[in-house]
């Protein structure tokens, strides 16, 4: 798999489309059951998050696991997330999300950076706050819950934005995403990041300023990307 040179400089978040969103809701069916095989699971250290960001920011677990015909993401804070989470002052939008290489040969140009800029990963799965009032450049309902289909962006299209599952129970947040929206990967490479993001002016300037407060792995020390299965 492919390092992901850019992590510091461009830390990644994306956009758009409708979702839901149970805060606070217990994970019930949509918690991970590891599966021998069919899983992925990285640790990071508590307190390693940017000495800006608050304790929810600071990814201390994230892992994977194929439950049927679903994957399921699920990353833990070192807190529970609030209701109203706090924005950087610059910022648009906070976002917690897992983010997957599925093609080592592809780097996708544009959105959700600016025109010119390629980034080596093709999905982004995410739970986004807005700063209110805020509309994204892309999606004029800035909604919270979506995957990021950047594959298009190859071939001169747009991202696809679909609708996921969110469920958020104290510091574990737990994402599910239709294998078959991802082209049911039988291996990919992938990292967690939370990281907050200021908006350009319109879809092609995108987000032109991206801030990781942490990753997991700590790719950004030089650490490979983890693979799922693992």
């Amino acid at each position: 798999m492919k390092t992901i040179r850019t992590i510091l400089s461009f830390v990644v978040w994306a956009t758009l489309g409708g979702g839901c969103s149970d805060r606070n809701a217990q994970t019930g069916p949509f918690s991970a059951e590891l599966v021998p095989g069919k899983t992925s699971v990285v640790t990071d250290s508590v307190g390693d998050q940017d000495k800006t960001g608050a304790a929810y920011l600071d990814i201390v677990r994230a892992e994977i696991t194929k439950q049927g015909t679903n994957f399921v993401f699920v990353m833990t804070m070192a807190a529970p997330l609030p209701e109203s989470p706090t924005l950087p002052s610059w910022a648009d939008v906070l976002v917690w999300q897992p983010i997957l290489d599925t093609d080592p040969n592809s780097s996708p140009m544009g959105y959700p950076f600016t025109k010119n800029t390629a980034f080596p990963d093709e999905f982004f799965i995410q739970h986004r706050v807005y700063r209110p009032g805020f509309t994204d450049p892309l999606d004029p309902t800035s909604a919270a819950d979506v995957l990021i289909d950047r594959r298009p962006l190859l071939t001169g299209g747009q991202a696809i934005v679909t609708p996921i599952k969110v469920s958020i129970a104290g510091a574990q947040i737990t994402f599910v995403v239709d294998a078959a929206l991802l082209g049911d990967p039988p291996m990919f490479g992938w990292l967690a990041v939370s990281s907050a993001a200021k908006a350009g002016d319109d879809v092609k300037n995108a987000y032109n300023k991206h801030f990781p407060f942490d990753v997991a792995p700590e790719v950004n020390s030089g650490a490979p990307l983890a693979t799922w299965p693992q």
